[in-house]
């Protein structure tokens, strides 16, 4: 019943897991793509597209069944839970992050230099290429192998780690979001309501907003693990010897 209650209403769960963001992003996506359906539909020819597809053929009849069926916005039922399978399948937070460069700079920045700094590493140019072309294999060997969420007993309190990934998942809510928005606004201004484009725009431009600033909190989840990470003098020497190999 809890995990039923986190999939509804996703904005009242907190994430204490990877898993757990991606289901809370997939609740958002469904959500969204149900709404987003819903106001394009006030767009002549969309609606007249989705009402033919919702009585054509057998799908019709098998909608016919259902009492006052033209009323729950069938179409958008469909299209929210396509999305909320797609973004959970492909990972969306994930590509958009890679096309500009969130998770990269931010683990450079907030992990990777911090941690070389410390252990005594001057990162040269040189060394700072490498850092970038390596930084997957090196957030897992200097980082995850101590604060992983899937891990009994990390190094790093469970209680910084949730917390992190509350965080994020709320960057992700709100990075995804201006995506689906933005989409929906332009197939709006597409169909010629422009008006309606324009207030989606609005809420695109909204959701980067937050997620700006929310991005700004990020440092301050990542300095705890850090330090914690960097007190136990076995992992600090593990992270020298790994910078020191670069």
């Amino acid at each position: 019943m809890e995990g039923l209650l986190k999939v509804i209403f996703p904005f009242l769960s907190t994430t204490k897991n990877y898993d757990q963001v991606l289901r809370k992003l997939a609740s958002f996506a469904f959500y969204e793509g149900y709404i987003l359906t819903l106001m394009l539909r006030s767009v002549p020819r969309i609606d007249t597209f989705f009402t033919r597809m919702e009585v054509w053929g057998p799908i019709g009849k098998v909608l016919s069944l259902i009492p006052h069926h033209t009323g729950y916005n069938i179409s958008g039922i469909v299209i929210g839970f396509a999305i909320a399978i797609l973004t959970h399948m492909f990972q969306f937070h994930d590509r958009i992050s890679d096309m500009v460069g969130i998770r990269r700079q931010f683990d450079r920045k907030n992990f990777l230099i911090p941690m070389a700094a410390h252990v005594g590493i001057r990162i040269t140019p040189e060394k700072d290429k490498r850092l970038r072309e390596q930084r997957d294999r090196l957030m897992q060997a200097v980082f995850y192998r101590y604060a992983s969420s899937r891990d009994e007993a990390p190094l790093v309190d469970k209680h910084y780690i949730e917390h992190a990934l509350n965080a994020w998942s709320w960057l992700w809510v709100f990075v995804e979001g201006a995506a689906y928005w933005s989409t929906a606004a332009i197939i709006a201004w597409w169909f010629g309501d422009a008006r309606l484009a324009l207030w989606l725009a609005f809420v695109a431009i909204i959701a980067v907003i937050i997620g700006i600033f929310q991005r700004l909190r990020l440092p301050g989840f990542a300095r705890p693990q850090v330090e914690a990470i960097l007190r136990d003098q076995k992992a600090a020497n593990e992270v020298e010897r790994v910078f020191r190999a670069l």
